[in-house]
């Protein structure tokens, strides 16, 4: 070891994390210290294991030179290709003058502490990337393009050296294309985007009730309109053409394709198509041959796994038909992949689990399990998904293993959707996916399990991540996610107090107003309570063990906000939402009512009036509307307190009290609330508005 390599080692050494803080009251860690976090001058999601800020800066000119050692030629072509697109955007021509003084950028090959590592140094006159496969060359880019963006005024890099690589090997992301179809061009402008944050895999869920979405030309009655569901884009087909082209742009971004043929369940298009059901000794085989069909089409190396989904179906033959199904893919040269709970699998097999104790699966099965049980993007509401994914730790272990490979996060917009912009908008897909990214990579040396449903008040260390966390996300929301929807703002900073659950009597009405002091009806040992936040959800909060049936719950919050002049105010704010994947809920309010289950606000003990609803009293569904017309109707901006505009409410000067009233209508209403005090930034898109500031007593 020369002395140069010798003292970067012991710089490195010197700035390795420590484990984060612990909160006091829980087991939840961060991998980094809240002083490495702190210390950055830049931005950076997925934040790297290990970074030195050297202090010097690279000034950026018009030309660069671009030097690849000829021992990684071949690994670092798409990594220089990116690399070369980045450059163009801020007006630097790419050179290989090596005689030149200009800057230069040298791809060189380094060993790393595991796959897909990779590291990055920036110094006055070069910038250095170092990894050992191909992944890891375009890691490096990626960070790199995140210091670009956050140059600064005087056209200048942050210097640093940072070692980096991920916690789990598998971090992805999935499509339900099965029930709504989005164009390849859609599906790459997305690839591209998730790759800048280091996601590796792409599940798409090419099968699902409406359709089957591949070319077959063994079976083009499959493909025909007349045999899919009318309304759910019966006329598109992924051409075997189209499933390579995107195979091979993912490729190039690292990333590789999961295609998913679900079976035998999802898959109401088969028995009206053939005339028998998947699980009959006829259905098996062309199942057989559509398998056979689609690996004949579609390489084993551009495609080594196959998803048979195999979930939320009963058969009589379920050890028959996945045996059958599994020795068909594995005799195609490929590894089986299954959903858990699912039809049992066989050995070998890859295991996704999906329920939210899915987890636990991974300490008594051999297999190999990939986790997505936090909540899927269509699940719960915009906002507190990505407290889930922030506090989550994935496979319920610090880092992956030979056992737990890591997880993929989901959207299934089940309800047909007519305007596909609208699943972006809908479904927090870029903030879930980017918090979704930096739980995979740096993975969580502890977990508490409360932290998924409360969010840690303000003042404990877990609360300082979060909010850290926010600031880091709002940045990239307007570097690189300005013009696109980004359905979060910072909540993470209010202080509340609950209080309840209240009960009302059989012959109450639902809006019957409890006074939070008020002792008859309270129930006993359940005092007020402070929570944290904007966004709660009340059922997953308490517990359903605490509540009553038939549905007699009623929880207050009140919280104060201090105005140093009579004022308006924003603030994005709402009741129960619908999940994207049904339309169970008490639908849209009655005009001028905030809640069509009896909820209200009060400024200052004054009603604040509602919106007037372009539906009021629309889309009223209180079970689950799959396989019903209800699910045929595509849902409208106005349905989601985060697609609508905030709503406006007058301050008085000095303290004002606000006062939310949350009942519980029916059993299986999504109890909860949403205030986020908000204002338009120079974007013209809603931020979190820091004058306005949410605690639990006048101060």
């Amino acid at each position: 070891m020369n002395f140069r390599n010798g003292l970067l080692l012991l710089l490195l050494l010197a700035v390795r994390p420590v484990a984060g803080q612990q909160d006091t009251k829980g087991q939840w860690q961060s991998p980094h210290t809240m002083e490495a976090l702190s210390a950055a001058p830049v931005a950076l999601i997925p934040f790297p294991q290990e970074v030195l800020w050297t202090g010097k800066f690279l000034k950026l000119q018009q030309g660069m030179i671009i030097e690849v050692q000829g021992a990684v030629n071949g690994l670092a072509g798409d990594a220089v290709r990116s690399l070369k697109e980045l450059l163009q955007q801020y007006g630097i021509q790419a050179g290989k003058n090596r005689k030149s003084t200009i800057p230069r950028i040298l791809f060189e090959q380094k060993k790393q502490p595991v796959g897909e590592g990779y590291q990055l140094e920036v110094m006055p006159a070069v910038i250095k990337i170092g990894a050992n496969d191909a992944a890891g060359f375009y890691y490096g880019v990626q960070t790199l393009r995140q210091l670009l963006a956050q140059k600064t005024r005087n056209n200048t890099l942050y210097g640093c050296i940072i070692r980096d690589w991920p916690a789990f090997g598998l971090r992805g992301f999935m499509h339900d294309n099965g029930r709504n179809f989005q164009p390849v061009a859609r599906l790459k402008a997305q690839l591209e985007r998730l790759s800048w944050y280091k996601f590796n895999t792409f599940h798409w869920h090419l099968t699902d009730n409406p359709a089957w979405r591949p070319e077959s030309r063994v079976y083009p009655l499959l493909n025909n309109p007349a045999n899919r569901k009318p309304g759910r884009d019966p006329d598109s087909t992924y051409s075997f053409d189209d499933i390579r082209d995107l195979i091979a742009f993912a490729k190039k971004r690292s990333i590789r394709i999961i295609p998913e043929l679900d079976m035998p369940g999802h898959s109401r298009y088969f028995e009206p198509s053939f005339g028998f059901k998947m699980e009959s000794e006829r259905g098996m085989e062309v199942l057989e041959k559509l398998i056979d069909e689609f690996c004949a089409q579609i390489p084993a190396e551009d495609c080594p796994v196959i998803h048979i989904g195999s979930d939320e179906v009963g058969i009589p033959n379920p050890a028959v038909f996945i045996r059958r199904m599994t020795d068909r893919v594995k005799r195609n040269g490929r590894q089986v992949m299954v959903w858990n709970p699912g039809l049992p699998p066989e050995p070998g097999t890859i295991e996704q689990h999906w329920r939210d104790d899915g987890s636990a699966g991974i300490r008594n099965s051999g297999n190999p399990v990939v986790d997505s049980y936090s909540g899927y993007l269509n699940y719960f509401d915009a906002y507190s998904l990505i407290q889930r994914y922030f506090f989550q730790q994935i496979c319920s272990r610090p880092r992956g293993d030979s056992l737990a490979w890591g997880g993929i996060v989901c959207c299934w917009p089940d309800v047909r959707v007519d305007d596909k912009s609208r699943i972006l908008l809908h479904n927090p897909v870029w903030p879930g996916a980017i918090t979704y990214s930096e739980a995979a990579w740096c993975g969580r040396p502890g977990y508490n399990s409360r932290y998924m449903d409360w969010l840690p008040l303000p003042g404990t260390p877990a609360s300082g991540y979060f909010r850290e966390f926010e600031r880091r996300m709002f940045r990239h929301r307007s570097l690189f996610f300005a013009k696109d929807p980004f359905p979060y703002t910072a909540m993470g900073d209010m202080e509340w107090t609950m209080t309840g659950p209240f009960y009302r009597n059989d012959t109450d009405s639902i809006s019957r107003a409890f006074a939070p002091e008020q002792s008859a009806g309270r129930k006993e040992g359940a005092p007020a309570t402070l929570v944290a936040g904007g966004v709660f959800r009340f059922g997953d909060m308490l517990g359903a063990k605490t509540l009553r049936k038939p549905a007699v719950e009623t929880i207050y919050l009140t919280g104060y906000v201090f105005a140093k002049t009579a004022r308006q105010i924003h603030a994005i704010t709402g009741f129960e939402t619908a999940a994207r994947s049904n339309r169970r809920s008490g639908g849209i309010p009655q005009n001028r009512k905030w809640d069509a289950n009896g909820g209200a606000i009060f400024i200052n003990d004054i009603g604040l009036p509602g919106p007037v609803w372009n539906n009021p009293g629309g889309n009223r569904y209180l079970k689950a509307t799959w396989a019903t017309p209800a699910n045929e109707i595509p849902f409208t901006d106005e349905e989601f307190f985060w697609s609508r505009p905030p709503a406006v409410m007058a301050l008085k000067k000095g303290w004002n009290k606000i006062v939310v009233r949350v009942p519980r209508a029916y059993a299986e209403q999504n109890w909860s609330f949403a205030f986020v005090p908000v204002k338009k930034n120079r974007d013209d898109n809603w931020e979190r508005d820091p004058s306005v500031q949410v605690c639990a007593a006048a101060k």
